[in-house]
């Protein structure tokens, strides 16, 4: 199994914004934290009411190939992402808040046509030219304003 998980050796990482980076790693050590290793949805159906979800699932890969799905053992398909806004209904239901992000296709527009949807332009890196970028659009989808 391959994960997109990178790794290297860097002897003077450039860290964006390392406080920040500090004080949530601190928070972590502080926190009373569960890791799991169950379904999305089951965690989902747990939560308190007072809960805010952030869900970054694998992106709609649209019409395009060029999309990384390999995140898990046969992707991401659109059934889960069918799967995926049902779960964020049944938020919506319990008042629950939450906030999304995903790729702007015609598919996921009209999947969250119910929910508050911002779309924004991102960069993205042309693998494998370092330093190469190009710009997509991508969503932020949120059951609140």
């Amino acid at each position: 199994m391959n994960y997109n998980s990178p790794f290297g050796n860097y002897r003077n990482p450039d860290i964006v914004n390392a406080p920040t980076l500090r004080a949530v790693s601190s928070y972590f050590n502080k926190a009373t934290i569960y890791l799991t290793s169950v379904d999305y949805a089951e965690v989902l159906k747990s939560l308190p009411k007072d809960t805010f979800v952030y869900l970054d699932p694998p992106y709609d890969r649209g019409s395009s190939a060029s999309y990384f799905t390999g995140y898990s053992t046969g992707g991401f398909t659109r059934d889960d992402q069918v799967r995926l806004r049902e779960s964020c209904d049944s938020l919506t239901r319990r008042g629950i808040k939450f906030m999304l992000s995903n790729s702007a296709t015609d598919f996921i527009m009209e999947q969250y046509s119910a929910y508050n949807i911002t779309t924004i332009r991102a960069r993205r890196s042309i693998n494998p030219t370092y330093g190469k970028y190009r710009e997509v659009d991508e969503v932020v989808i949120r059951n609140y304003e």
